[in-house]
Formats: structure tokens, sequence, C-alpha cells
């Protein structure tokens, strides 16, 4: 059964998202100021007079939410506010309680709540420690930024503005939605992860994704904010996602919801959305093809990636899978299919060629009635791990994986080129910004250089496909139509 919440509620909920992450970066100009320090209270103050404010309205996103952080919002925000102050040099401090008040209204305006009864002003002014004269001036400065005269307030009040005018050119941005179909064990949860560049999606050898799990391209986030939906209500918010909430989530939630940066896809033209569906394959659990099916068939696509491993190619489930695509949800959604063999790295071929694998794949997709279709052999592993390498994050390489990289750079360098010829590689500025610490990384106790990883990252396939994604749903003929942010879907099976 598909559950659709109204449009505002989703609309809320993901602006919600969007202005948790700008709050979580909040900088404020002090160079003797550790910002994890000043960001751990500023944040708590923000989420405690937030959650106040949603316990005595009946604002949209509160009827499907019950706000909870990772944030301890039983202590006193006095207490947060104090320890802020202490951490400011006297005589040269912003007075981070403007943009507090700043920010707190633009949430509550989310909320459909365009004005603040007395008795909340009053609240509000006693625990953000104000006199009634300066919180008049803040709201005053809240409302119009150009009354600010007083330039170090202004000039924290100028990040908060910048955002506002980015987001809501975000939110106008047309939605394109791929969904990610697989059987068990193919390698889907891993392949998204090598989109993000990191390892948030539970990826273990067994039929991991119980949910839908729909993540949003944002270009300027800098943490992973998520939402679990469960029962039509969304019953937790994650202000700064991590494996471990996230597979907590995936065992308890019908649907999460998460918020990141998509890598070498960008918001110039579309917001990609990619919604990683349940391996449906697992005798043991119908369920997970229930939900796949009903998200599939309930919803548009504008494009759905089939992943095959390439260990077990054109296997009696792959048959009946991509029927299932080809007569239930295809002729109803007019979606475009790309083909994606992932694990290639796992077959020797030494014994077989790429590409008498691939044209083998090809003429059983087009035996099964699928035209010319678009096949992408890629080994997902290893692009995700040079990705977080380009990204100056290997020391969040597992043991297994430390031991793995030199070799998977070698072997992508040497021996293995799943790039087409005609693949476009575009990185953003990747390269140029692991430049900025050297010419190589150390690794384990050696290095290894920078181009290498590069050059092996392209022979991966997943660049080449990612560039196919962001120019096939760019096109002219695929925008008309189509909706703008959010189009976000709530999934639960009977």
């Amino acid at each position: 059964m598909l559950v659709k919440c109204k449009k505002d509620s989703f609309q809320n909920i993901f602006e919600f998202m969007n202005y948790t992450e700008f709050v979580l970066g909040q900088k404020f100009p002090y160079k003797t100021i550790r910002k994890k320090d000043l960001s751990k209270y500023y944040f708590h103050a923000y989420c405690v007079l937030l959650n106040d404010m949603l316990k005595t309205h009946s604002g949209s996103l509160h009827q499907y939410a019950k706000l909870r952080h990772n944030i301890d919002l039983d202590s006193d925000i006095k207490l947060s506010i104090k320890k802020i102050k202490k951490k400011l040099i006297l005589g040269n401090k912003v007075d981070y309680r403007f943009v507090l008040v700043s920010q707190l209204l633009h949430a509550l305006e989310l909320l459909n709540i365009n004005t603040l009864k007395e008795e909340d002003k009053v609240l509000l002014q006693k625990k953000l420690c104000f006199s009634k004269k300066n919180f008049a001036l803040a709201l005053e400065y809240a409302k119009d930024h150009g009354k600010i005269k007083n330039e170090r307030i202004l000039k924290s009040f100028a990040a908060h503005v910048n955002f506002k005018d980015s987001h809501n050119k975000y939110k106008q941005t047309k939605v394109k939605h791929i969904g990610i179909c697989a059987n068990m064990s193919c390698g889907k949860s891993t392949f998204v992860n090598a989109l993000l560049s990191n390892d948030y999606l539970p990826a273990r050898n067994e039929a991991t994704t119980a949910c839908i799990t729909s993540v949003y391209d944002y270009d300027n986030a800098k943490n992973m904010i998520g939402v679990a939906v469960k029962n039509d209500h969304i019953y937790a918010i994650g202000d700064n996602m991590d494996t471990v909430t996230i597979n907590k989530w995936n065992s308890e939630a019908d649907h999460i919801i998460l918020e990141s940066d998509l890598d070498n896809i960008s918001n110039n033209n579309i917001v990609v959305a990619v919604h990683d569906t349940p391996g449906i394959n697992n005798s043991g659990n119908d369920n997970h093809r229930k939900i796949t099916m009903n998200f599939l068939s309930q919803n548009k696509m504008d494009a759905i990636i089939y992943v095959a491993n390439a260990e077990h190619l054109a296997t009696e489930d792959d048959k009946n899978l991509l029927v299932e695509l080809r007569d239930k949800i295809l002729p109803k959604s007019k979606s475009k299919m790309l083909f994606v063999i992932n694990k290639f790295d796992s077959i020797d071929i030494s014994k077989e060629s790429k590409d008498d694998i691939v044209i083998r794949y090809l003429e059983f997709l087009e035996n099964l009635g699928f035209e010319k279709p678009k096949i992408y052999p890629i080994s997902s592993k290893a692009a995700r791990l040079f990705k977080m390498a380009l990204n100056g994050r290997v020391d969040l390489f597992s043991e297994n994986e430390l031991d793995e990289f030199k070799p998977l750079v070698n072997k992508f360098n040497k021996r293995l080129n799943l790039a087409a010829n005609n693949d476009v590689f575009y990185i953003k500025e990747t390269i140029q910004r692991s430049l900025e610490f050297g010419e190589s990384i150390t690794l384990d106790g050696g290095e290894v250089e920078i181009q290498k990883i590069y050059q092996a990252l392209k022979n991966t396939g997943l660049l080449g496909l990612e560039s196919d994604i962001e120019t096939l749903l760019s096109n002219d003929e695929m925008q008309r139509g189509n909706s703008t942010l959010p189009e976000i879907f709530f999934s639960k099976a009977k």
C-alpha cells in the first residue's frame, strides 16, 4: 500500500531538513573558537527553541512529526547560551541570539505560523536572555535585514540571507526520480554509496534493504539530514546521519528520506532523487517484492536503473524481475531503463573478455523485449573507495578496505578499464581539491599518487554513468510536465 501525505507537508519536511543542515554549518567569525564546540551549543539552543514552539502549535510539520534530534532536549537552553558566551571574546563578539531569532522565525514560517502570540514572544525573550528592547530589535532584524546597523551582527546575518536565496533557487529546480531495482545481493546499496562517495546505506551479502530509501541531491550539503517514516508519520529526524542510525532506521521504518550531495551530479538544471528499493528475490520475505513493486507502480520514475551481478548474469531471477518490470511498470511509467552490471572487477577478464560478457547480456535483454538497452559495466565497490580517497576520507576505510585499496588502484590502472570509449568524465573539482593536499596520499604506511587514483576511478565505469544520468534527465523532452521539489513518496507494504 502506498501512502501519500499532503504536498505542503513534504515541502515543510524537506525545507526543514535543508534548513537544519544550514544551522549545523553556521559559522561565526572567531579565529580562536573551535567551530565544533560553538556549533554544538548553538544548534542545541535552536533545537530546544523550535521543539518548544512545536509543542504549542499545530503546524503541518508537527502533525506528521515528533521532533527527535540526536541532542538532549531536556537540558536548559540557558546552559547552552552560557556555554556559548564563555567561548566568545569580550569586545569582539557577534550576538548569536539575533541569528537564533531569525532562524527560528524562518522555521516557524515553514509551519505556516506567520505570527507569534505575545506569550510566545515573552517565552523566546526570556529563554534567549534578551531585554525587551533588544528582542524587539531582533524581531525587526529578522523581518528586514536592511535595518541592521551593527556590522558584526550584519556579518552573521549575511550567511543567513545568502542561504535563503540559494535555497529558494533549489526549491524551484525540477526533480527527476530514479528507481534503483535489483535482485538480492547485486550491490544496489553499494552502488548508491558510490554515488554518495561514502558508506551510508547498509550493504552486506544478504537482503539488507528493508524499506525504500530516498536520497535527494543537494550540492551544498555538508551533513546528511534524514527523516524516518513509520505508519504514515515521521517519527525521527536525524541532523547528521551516519551508518549506525541508517541501519537502525532500516529495520524499523517504512521509508527513509535523506538529503546529501550525490557526487558528480549537479543541481544546475535538476535535482536527482535516487530511490533504493529492497532486493526482491529473497524467498523468505515476499514483503520486499510488494514494497518495491508498489513503489515503482504508483510513483512515476523518470528512469529505472536495474543492477545485475556480474558473477551471476542472466539468471532465472533476473528474467523474472525484468519481465515484471517490463509488463507491470514500464507501460505505465514509460521510464527510461539503464542496466548496470555491477561487481565487474570480480570477473577474470584473462579468461573471458569484457565485451563478450556485455554482448551476451545485451542479447539476453533484447530477447526479453528491451530495445537497444544501455549497459554499464562498473565496480561500485572500487569507485566508492577511490572517491573517498580523493575526498580525503581514507580514515573511514575499514581494515579490509585498507588492504584492498592499493591492489584495486593498480588493477584499474593496468588491467581493467570498464569505461566506454565515448564516456565524458566529470568529477567537479575533486581532483583539484585532492591536489591541494599534495601529489599523493599516505595510506597504511605507503603513498599512492592522486592521479593514479583518479585514473582508476575513471576506469571503474561509474563516472560515465553519472554523466549520462545528468544528461539523460536534463534533456528538454523529459523536463516537460515534471514536478518541483519535493515529491517525496511514503511507501508501506500491507
